[in-house]
């Protein structure tokens, strides 16, 4: 069933006061978006200018038991990641695709991120590694599709710097950088969409349980 209208909210940032950069496709990088080239905490040697984001690890290879509605919703993942990394190294999100595979409540996710990051003068360098991807719930049935993926989200190599000075803002004390992360998704028309993108305080390994879709 086709929709005109991009489901879930409105990506308005107005009357949205940054505090702490929620950075990472919800990874557990809060990052205080109050720092600057200016304290004295980050008044290290300066680098060169921040590198380009390095893509978002590309989908794993699919086994012959994935049916075709697990490998769409896991292109749509793998793609949508992708973007969300070009919009934190850019700190906007002009110029990507991040609106093909978005719900809008994912959408303002992101936005409120690069809004934050911009207006404290930051950008992230590098992209966050998805590994043992899976498509945990899948629900094709009923008006609206829906799908829930878990994976093991490594940030080790995502970081905030100052784009003035290049300088890497520390990771918060106690971060986790290898985490569980639960998406879901939902099929609008002919297009699977990331609804919501959620980090777990569950190291990778651990054990906790992911939502289904419903």
């Amino acid at each position: 069933m086709t929709r005109a209208s991009r489901p879930h909210g409105r990506t308005t940032v107005r009357n949205w006061k940054p505090t702490a950069a929620l950075l990472t496709a919800g990874a557990l990088l809060t990052l205080s978006a109050c720092s600057s080239d200016k304290d004295p905490a980050y008044n290290t040697k300066p680098s060169a200018a921040p590198p380009a984001a390095t893509s978002a690890s590309a989908s794993p290879p699919l086994s012959s038991s994935v049916s075709p509605d697990q490998a769409a919703v896991l292109a749509v993942y793998a793609h949508y990641r992708k973007e969300q990394a070009k919009a934190y190294a850019k700190a906007s999100a002009s110029g990507t695709d991040i609106e093909k595979y978005a719900t809008a409540e994912a959408l303002g996710k992101v936005t409120r991120d690069v809004l934050s990051l911009r207006t404290a003068g930051n950008a992230a360098s590098g992209a966050p590694v998805s590994q043992d991807t899976e498509v945990t719930a899948l629900k094709t049935d009923g008006p609206i599709p829906k799908a829930t993926i878990k994976d093991c989200l490594d940030v080790t190599g995502w970081k905030v710097v100052n784009k003035k000075s290049g300088t890497a803002l520390p990771s918060p004390k106690g971060q986790l950088k290898r985490h569980v992360n639960d998406v879901t998704l939902e099929k609008w028309g002919n297009r699977w969409l990331v609804r919501t993108d959620t980090a777990k305080s569950i190291a990778c390994g651990d054990s906790g349980a992911s939502p289904s879709a419903s």
